[in-house]
């Protein structure tokens, strides 16, 4: 597994637009939290096309991304925000070789993040978007400049107080994804490979009976049975149907056979801790704990 280097205080961070478009007076609060880190945010006039609900033509988009990845002028790579449109551009990326740089995203940018992390054996990273990074909580945003710069990976990669579904120990590969996008890929060349994975979800804006409908589908797939476990973040479920929501989570979990949490401070709002995809990891599900077990930055 190829691990990317932490960065340090200068590094030149590419931000990218593969998905979705957006305003772009929103994008300079973000640039400037990674400022504040110590970074250097760098960018093109690209990421401000606009096709429709694209941020402009796949042509263009997987052009900028692939030249993001291989561009020797940066050593990290974070997308502006996810979307749609990842998926619509991830089948180009084969066509391309890539070096190990740290990548950070998630939402729709799950798509990229599986497709580095299994075909191209990187080490990437589940974690905020740009135009998210202003909404973070103290803690988020404390992990994250943690996660960027390689600070004391340990305690960085450790999560405490998570809420038992079913109990137990497993040991696997962190997988981190947005439930829609995990769930899009099944089927496909660059399906998310659940076997042996200890699993992160989350979700945002989408009906309790579509969250039930998306957590049966992931427990229906073939490798589900060899999950090693599941941890669940924030599904973004609306006020009136959280009273419904324990029903969905132990009908899921009664169609696995491995430990469940949930709690896990993943998703759209304040709370986005970075995960690291492809580092082994363990989970106590009796004690609520899940913790990295080797450094996920190549520091030599």
């Amino acid at each position: 597994m190829l691990k990317p280097k932490p960065l340090n205080p200068g590094s030149a961070v590419r931000l990218i637009a593969p998905a979705s478009p957006f305003e772009a007076d929103r994008l300079s609060d973000g640039v400037k939290i990674l400022t504040d880190f110590g970074l250097t945010p760098i960018w093109t006039d690209r990421v401000f096309q606009r096709q429709g609900y694209l941020a402009g033509p796949d042509s263009l988009r997987v052009l900028e991304l692939a030249d993001a990845l291989k561009d020797q002028a940066c050593e990290a790579v974070i997308a502006i925000r996810g979307g749609f449109g990842v998926t619509r551009i991830i089948n180009e990326l084969a066509n391309h070789n890539f070096g190990s740089k740290l990548v950070m995203g998630f939402s729709d940018i799950t798509a990229l993040l599986i497709y580095l992390n299994q075909t191209a054996n990187q080490v990437v990273f589940h974690g905020p978007n740009v135009l998210g990074m202003p909404n973070l909580d103290p803690e988020s945003r404390g992990r994250l400049k943690a996660a960027l710069l390689g600070l004391d990976w340990e305690t960085n990669f450790t999560w405490a107080g998570l809420q038992s579904l079913r109990g137990g120990f497993a040991k696997g590969r962190l997988l981190a994804g947005n439930l829609t996008l995990i769930c899009t890929l099944a089927g496909t060349w660059t399906q998310a490979n659940l076997a042996g994975a200890l699993l992160v979800i989350e979700e945002v804006n989408e009906p309790l009976y579509r969250i039930d409908r998306l957590l049966t589908q992931l427990a229906m797939q073939v490798q589900a049975r060899q999950l090693s476990g599941v941890i669940i973040g924030d599904l973004g479920v609306a006020a009136q149907d959280l009273p419904d929501l324990p029903n969905v989570l132990e009908s899921f979990t009664n169609r696995l056979d491995c430990p469940v949490v949930t709690g896990f401070p993943a998703g759209h709002k304040h709370q986005n801790h970075p995960i690291p995809l492809g580092i082994e990891a363990s989970l106590d599900a009796d004690l609520g704990l899940l913790r990295v077990l080797e450094d996920p930055y190549d520091r030599s």
